[in-house]
């Protein structure tokens, strides 16, 4: 049976001045970063598996103030 191992990142939103995520996303975003965090956990064997937005209180009721980028990899 194949056993796999995980790997959580931690991406932090990026918020404007005014408190609000910026749509389309712009040049060095949260989206950007989660990109450059996929590419270069790749390029080390991590396959990407998901991105996970916990919820949390302090920007407003359901802001999400980070995004979980998690990975599998084969455990040989």
């Amino acid at each position: 049976m194949k056993q796999y191992e995980y790997k959580f990142i931690q991406v932090p939103v990026a918020w404007n001045t005014q408190g609000i995520i910026s749509r389309p996303p712009k040049a060095g975003s949260t989206f950007d970063a989660c990109k450059d965090v996929i590419e270069k956990e790749a390029a080390n064997g991590w396959r990407f598996k998901q991105i996970v937005i916990p919820f949390c209180e302090g920007r407003g009721v359901g802001s999400a103030q980070c995004y979980q980028v998690i990975f599998e990899r084969e455990i040989s």
